[in-house]
């Protein structure tokens, strides 16, 4: 539905019946995104809106763009990168100041399948991953992006995508003891799409 050029062009037309419905289906994922580099719920949603303004001002452009999602999600970090230098009152922030990129708990969807205790050694591999290794596996995994996705909201090539989730996924292995040729690896067993909040 959201890259459908239809949708676009009902948008671009000042549909806004389609628009809010472009906003009920991503305004969830993109809050929690602005929130792992924000901390401040008020503050996320009001990037979160202000992106929303700008695309609805700007919606003639809506049928050129490739992916909605993707670009939704470039503009809330850009908002964000931007909200976190006028705080710094700096004219360049990096993602790599902020090594505690907020990863959102998972949980298990089966608790006799996956103990408690296994599930909080994942969260704390998790969070010792490098921010972008991070933002890279929250996006791949959490948001269901693929890799030339991220690589468009990270700003980097697809390869260092890939070696991000491989160094991720590689730590966290790690981590949690798990060998290589593990048939029934904790990972696996994990629902990586269920959010706890």
């Amino acid at each position: 539905m959201l890259n459908d050029q239809k949708t676009k062009t009902l948008i671009a037309d000042g549909n806004t019946g389609r628009f809010q419905l472009l906003m009920e289906l991503t305004s969830d994922e993109l809050l929690h995104y602005a929130l792992s580099f924000v901390r401040n719920q008020e503050i996320a949603e009001e990037l979160v809106s202000d992106v929303y303004v700008k695309i609805w001002l700007k919606r003639s452009e809506l049928p050129n763009i490739q992916n909605i999602r993707s670009y939704l999600f470039i503009a809330v970090k850009n908002s964000c990168l931007s909200h976190l230098r006028k705080m710094k009152n700096e004219k360049i922030v990096f993602i790599d100041e902020y090594s505690d990129f907020l990863f959102h708990a998972v949980e298990s969807n089966d608790d006799e399948t996956l103990e408690k205790d296994l599930l909080k050694k994942i969260h704390t591999a998790i969070d010792e991953l490098p921010p972008k290794c991070k933002e890279a596996f929250s996006l791949a995994k959490i948001n269901g992006f693929k890799h030339r996705e991220i690589a468009q909201i990270m700003s980097i090539s697809e390869k260092t995508v890939n070696n991000h989730l491989v160094t991720a996924l590689k730590k966290i292995t790690e981590s949690l003891g798990i060998e290589k040729k593990a048939k029934t690896s904790p990972l696996k067993r994990a629902s990586l799409f269920t959010f706890t909040w």
